[in-house]
């Protein structure tokens, strides 16, 4: 770049500024001032692979177009703030600035470790915030993944954003503002320090190599909200939350209202800026907004991936249906002792996983078939994530003879010669039909008995809607099964566990319930991981549930979480709902895919 002398000027004056704001010149050795400027959009799209058409629609500025991964000559800079209240310089925070693409692990442990070193904010429950602080809405941390991240790197960061994740190592002030009396149909916001909120995509960036940060323009304004102007409301402290359950436990509690947590001492100025802020955070942030003639075919379909998890849980006997509770059910669960509630119905789980060909998908060419008999969990206790469970699962790999030329390259790699649980099959196509059949509807209980009965069967999928088609396309139909009371799919399951539309892949299910993978895309291999990651979800979500359970009921006049959230079919009804009826085979279909609405 040629620079004017004016831009040496400028760039002297820049160092100076950076010097002065750290402390320590040494910092900033080797440092080039001219990065500061703009390299051009063009560029950093190319980098991140971002179509530029995707860069338009949120509010930003001409000059960045909106995403935040488009943004990398700003993003190390952001990470330096001192002009935040106790947010400061340190030397994980220097490894952090710096302008190499590295993923350092012990970066990301010196930056939580600060964590434990934050000072309380001296305040009580109730108390007004300081004035000048600048705070991020809660729902603008939730959804920072859908609203400003591209689609690839915002799936690898969602479970860092699921509630979860967002404490996982972490604690967060939480603070609360009512709405004014002319608002009174909304419920109370919540808020976090910008500062803290800075502090989390630090440390997501180390720990995934990636370039998140608050967007400069408009967008700014949103993660950097200043509250009093005008005498208006200021938000209050609700307390230091450093677990989930912690977080629900704090909004459960919300206290009341106080005389002047309304506009009736406001400018007319502050009444204005504060009816802005009320306005945004009535925005929706999620990329894509959905529009109402889809509600509540949306709400619907959260509402079945909710029951998906509660309906996996009871047969593998990790809940009990209302219509068997007693007064001495219990409400715990000991990982490591084997479960006093027998799994109900006996079921058989069976995961099918089917791969076709990438230029011809009507010509399969892999069926990969994993089972999980819930007689043989009797007397085994779950282990965390049910890690004790997965050895019982029993897999089969078939490849179809006619088609075993057809190996996919192109858009996956596929490694139809690396199946892990055994030994492949070669079988006809014929064959395939008569095959399920013998494990699905023919499976039977007391199979030695003159009059064996039908065996219950849940059919377990990732992407439901495609492998029931390609079971279709080699002559076997879900819909007639005979034995087929239940369909589970486990990426709905986990995209409920995030609160998300997004697809999922079922590397993330895996990696959210700590279970280790490798030669995915092999029809046998992906067919275990379905059904072993379908029972981590359940144990996990089962222990989840359980620890919210066993917190204090809510005090009389607070407002509950289940109001104070969206909810949009993201509540299941807590302990009192047990999942409903089996989710059948038809409600899989194509048609009731939310996928694009």
């Amino acid at each position: 770049m040629d620079l004017t002398d004016d831009d040496r000027a400028a760039d002297a004056e820049f160092m100076k500024i950076l010097v002065s704001a750290l402390g320590d010149a040494s910092l900033l050795e080797g440092f080039d001032p001219s990065s500061w400027r703009n390299p051009g959009l063009d560029d950093e799209a190319d980098q991140f692979n971002e179509p530029h058409d995707q860069l338009d629609g949120y509010n930003s500025d001409d000059s960045t177009g909106g995403m935040i991964l488009n943004l990398s000559h700003l993003t190390r800079q952001q990470l330096v703030m001192p002009d935040e209240p106790g947010y400061k310089l340190s030397k994980a925070r220097a490894l952090a600035a710096q302008e190499e693409d590295v993923v350092d692990t012990k970066a990301a442990e010196e930056l939580e470790k600060e964590i434990l070193a934050w000072p309380p904010t001296g305040l009580k429950k109730g108390h007004l915030s300081a004035e000048n602080s600048t705070f991020v809405p809660w729902k603008l941390v939730i959804g920072y993944p859908d609203a400003f991240v591209g689609k690839k790197n915002g799936e690898r960061c969602a479970p860092f954003f699921t509630l979860e994740g967002l404490h996982e190592n972490r604690i967060w002030d939480l603070y609360y503002l009512h709405q004014p009396r002319e608002f009174k149909s909304q419920k109370p916001a919540l808020f976090v320090s910008t500062w803290q909120f800075q502090h989390l995509l630090d440390v997501v960036n180390i720990k995934l190599d990636t370039k998140l940060t608050i967007p400069p323009g408009k967008n700014e304004d949103k993660f950097r909200l200043t509250f009093g102007l005008g005498d208006t409301p200021r938000p209050r402290f609700l307390g230091r939350s450093t677990s989930a359950e912690d977080f629900q436990k704090f909004c459960d509690q919300i206290p009341a209202p106080k005389p002047d947590d309304d506009l009736k001492h406001a400018t007319h100025g502050g009444r204005e800026i504060f009816m802005d802020i009320m306005s945004m955070l009535k925005q929706d942030f999620s990329k894509g907004k959905k529009s109402d003639k889809n509600k509540y075919k949306r709400i619907a379909a959260h509402r079945k991936w909710g029951r998906s998890i509660k309906l996996a849980q009871r047969y593998l006997g990790l809940r009990e249906s209302n219509l068997n509770k007693t007064s001495d059910s219990s409400n715990t669960l000991d990982l490591e002792t084997p479960l006093t509630t027998k799994p109900e119905g006996s079921v058989l789980f069976v995961a099918i996983d089917l791969e076709a060909y990438e230029f011809n998908h009507d010509m399969i060419t892999e069926v990969g078939i994993a089972t999980l008999d819930t007689t043989d969990i009797v007397g085994v206790a779950p282990g965390e994530n049910g890690k004790n469970w997965l050895p019982l699962v029993q897999a089969r790999h078939l490849r179809i003879k006619e088609n075993a030329w057809a190996e996919n390259s192109k858009y996956v790699r596929g490694c139809a010669d690396r199946f892990d649980f055994g030994a492949t099959e070669f079988v006809s196509i014929r064959d395939i039909p008569s095959i399920i059949e013998s494990l699905i509807d023919k499976a039977t209980l007391n199979p030695s008995s003159e009059d064996p009965e039908p065996r219950p069967v849940v059919l377990v999928f990732h992407e439901s809607a495609a492998d029931i088609k390609f079971l279709q396309s080699v002559n076997y139909n879900v819909y007639n099964a005979k034995n087929v009371i239940g369909v589970m799919d486990t990426k709905e399951m986990y995209q409920y566990v995030l609160r998300s539309n997004s697809h999922n892949s079922l590397e993330l299910v895996l990696s959210y319930v700590g279970i280790p993978y490798g030669n995915l895309h092999n029809a046998g291999n992906d067919a275990v991981y379905t059904l072993k990651g379908m029972i981590g979800l359940a144990v996990k979500r089962r222990m989840a549930s359980l620890r919210k359970a066993s917190q204090p009921r809510q005090e009389e006049g607070h407002v509950p979480f289940s109001e104070f959230k969206e909810k949009e079919g993201w509540t299941s009804g807590g302990e009192d709902s047990d999942g409903g009826d089996p989710i059948r085979p038809t409600e899989f279909e194509p048609d009731h895919s939310t996928a694009n609405t």
